[in-house]
């Protein structure tokens, strides 16, 4: 399938005080010629398995939204990760956006945000391919490397998707690649081959299963043919049609926008008031 238009990062703009630059292969391969640790080296920045990070109790939830970064100043899965990370906010996951975007008119609140990253993170191979240890992607516009480890307990299993959501996950460079390591994930069978309408999962929100009519209970898929990266909602107008589409074929490298879970007013920042589900 050809991906659709696809917003480019500019590359003299800066991130985390440095110019983001060009991709360039011949410096990747230097980095790869030099002698590596046997272990990768914990990022700090990012919450994970290992318990770096804030810890869970420092998260700030709640049942409202916020934008984060509009999309007219765009950033990559990368940068909103890390923007969410260091200000302890849950980046808001599929389901819950789908949420405002389908299930009530909240969108209007926060329509700068979209298109935008959710924190909903996935991984899923070729059609007909079994997972095996990893699922390795490669970004076309930088060049970048995704791979996203799979339990054992998933390997062999094929036409599947991994999904994990943020802050569940932990996203640690090395080299020209970005490791993607879960505490939680979860296998959502019957991913389906082809764009088309589907059902959902109750849980976190991904189309599976046999194409099905349109109705108030389905959505559009957008895949390739293989991808590690989180779901992106709110491509086109926001007119109802788009607003139903669950975007699984992103670069990640695009710059779009990010929205945060956000506390009611009055209610302890880092206290749940349990109402945005996941």
């Amino acid at each position: 399938m050809t991906q659709k238009r696809k917003p480019l990062l500019d590359p003299n703009r800066h991130f985390n005080g440095k110019p983001l630059g060009r991709w360039d292969p011949s410096k990747e391969k230097k980095q790869d010629s030099e002698p590596r640790t046997k272990e990768t080296k914990p990022n700090t920045q990012n919450p994970g398995p290992q318990g770096q990070g804030p810890r869970p109790s420092d998260w700030i939830r709640g049942p409202l939204l916020e934008v984060l970064v509009e999309e007219a100043n765009g950033v990559s899965m990368e940068e909103a990760i890390a923007l969410a990370n260091k200000e302890k906010r849950i980046i808001a996951s599929n389901k819950r956006l789908d949420q405002a975007l389908v299930g009530s008119d909240e969108w209007r609140s926060i329509e700068k945000v979209f298109p935008c990253w959710t924190g909903t993170m996935t991984a899923y191979e070729e059609v007909g391919k079994p997972f095996g240890e990893i699922v390795e992607y490669t970004d076309d516009n930088t060049g970048l490397k995704y791979l996203f480890e799979v339990p054992q307990k998933y390997k062999g299993k094929k036409d599947c998707i991994l999904v994990c959501e943020h802050p569940d996950f932990s996203l640690e460079t090395k080299g020209d690649e970005r490791i993607i390591r879960a505490a939680k994930i979860d296998l959502i069978e019957k991913f389906p081959a082809n764009v088309d309408w589907y059902l959902v999962d109750s849980k976190h929100g991904i189309p599976f299963g046999d194409s099905v009519k349109f109705s108030d209970d389905t959505r559009y898929l957008y895949r390739i043919e293989k991808r590690v990266g989180p779901v992106a909602r709110g491509y086109g107008d926001c007119g109802d049609d788009n607003r139903r589409n669950v975007d699984i074929d992103d670069w990640p490298s695009g710059g779009l926008g990010g929205v945060v879970e956000a506390p009611e007013k009055g209610a302890p920042k880092n206290q749940s008031s349990g109402g945005a589900s996941k």
